[in-house]
């Protein structure tokens, strides 16, 4: 259960006035599990550094070096609106974890790599202008967001979750490089590397994304990469989003066949250092993840693209996580709390 939202609760229960709507609803597909989150295809750039973009065998798998994995997860409710104005509250959770899969193969959570988070996600401005103020209750205001759309605000507040999530994540990369980096263990992330792209992407650490709603090449070349076969690779390229070159290398890998099935079926997209290091190791890391392809991802409709570490990850968080029924319970509660 969700202290944050007892609290909320009380709060409401001392008002003198207040009517609360909760509008419920299925939140899995908030669930995301990439660090940059694209709900929507958009076209991107590349810089190919006079490389090419066509396919490269990279040999057969290799148990590699692998020893590390982080996955993050969010999980938003709501919006709630009190005392009949239209300004939306999000409630937030947050998580992160590094798990460590040890010689016997068992994967175990890191000592202290398993970080969480919850708040609530409003209009610091619009809430103050209809006398509520909340701001003691763990709440992430915006003080700035002046738009007066709810609908504006609910994206606001969704996008103001990711980024927190975002936050998380890195810190916790952080954490693992400043007691890890030097030695010889590697580090996987779920999705693009993050916010700690903002400079030099640091070495030992991959980003292994499942989401293709970025096209980053003409159709030309992007034939080329849709007809990759198991075990080939792309060339490597500079991704850029926005006219900005992110400080990545990246390549395309298919780890699964897609007879019969969609074009992008078993194709990952992985983000390394920008380093001839990176150039060097590119067939060997491919080597690793094709390794890392067994066991099965099951039931997880991702599996053509998820390694089974990963969903190790994903698995631990949501256990951990507040349920969505024991949310919306919460919620529900707090919607038939009406004072007159």
């Amino acid at each position: 259960m969700s202290e944050l939202l007892g609290k909320l609760t009380e709060y409401v229960r001392n008002l003198p006035q207040a009517e609360v709507r909760v509008v419920l609803g299925d939140g899995s597909a908030d669930e995301g599990h990439s660090v940059l989150a694209e709900a929507q295809p958009r076209s991107g750039g590349s810089d190919l550094e006079g490389r090419s973009i066509d396919a490269v065998p990279v040999g057969d798998p290799e148990l590699g070096r692998f020893t590390c994995f982080m996955d993050g997860m969010q999980r938003p409710r709501g919006p709630i609106y009190i005392t009949k104005q239209p300004v939306p509250i999000l409630y937030g959770y947050i998580a992160a974890v590094v798990r460590v899969r040890g010689s016997d193969r068992r994967m175990r959570t890191l000592k202290g790599y398993h970080k969480t988070d919850e708040a609530l996600y409003f209009s610091q401005a619009l809430m103050s202008s209809i006398g509520v103020d909340i701001e003691g209750i763990d709440a992430k205001a915006d003080k700035n967001d002046l738009s007066e759309h709810p609908l504006a605000l609910v994206q606001a507040a969704r996008d103001k979750i990711s980024t927190r999530r975002g936050k998380l994540e890195s810190d916790l990369v952080a954490c693992w490089l400043a007691e890890y980096g030097g030695g010889c263990e590697w580090l996987m992330v779920d999705g693009s590397l993050g916010a700690e792209c903002s400079g030099n992407v640091p070495a030992n650490v991959v980003g292994v994304t499942k989401s293709h709603a970025t096209q980053y090449f003409e159709w030309h070349d992007q034939k080329k990469i849709l007809d990759l076969n198991v075990g080939e690779r792309s060339g490597v390229f500079i991704p850029i989003i926005a006219g900005r070159r992110r400080p990545v290398y990246s390549w395309y890998l298919r780890l699964r066949p897609n007879d019969g099935q969609d074009v992008y079926f078993g194709l990952v997209r992985v983000e390394a250092q920008k380093s001839q290091r990176t150039l060097d190791m590119a067939d060997e890391i491919s080597r690793w993840l094709l390794a890392e392809r067994c066991p099965l991802s099951l039931p997880d409709f991702r599996w053509d693209k998820m390694i089974y570490p990963i969903r190790d990850c994903e698995q631990y968080l949501k256990s951990l996580a507040p349920t969505h029924t024991s949310l919306d319970a919460m919620l529900i509660k707090l919607s038939r709390m009406i004072h007159r």
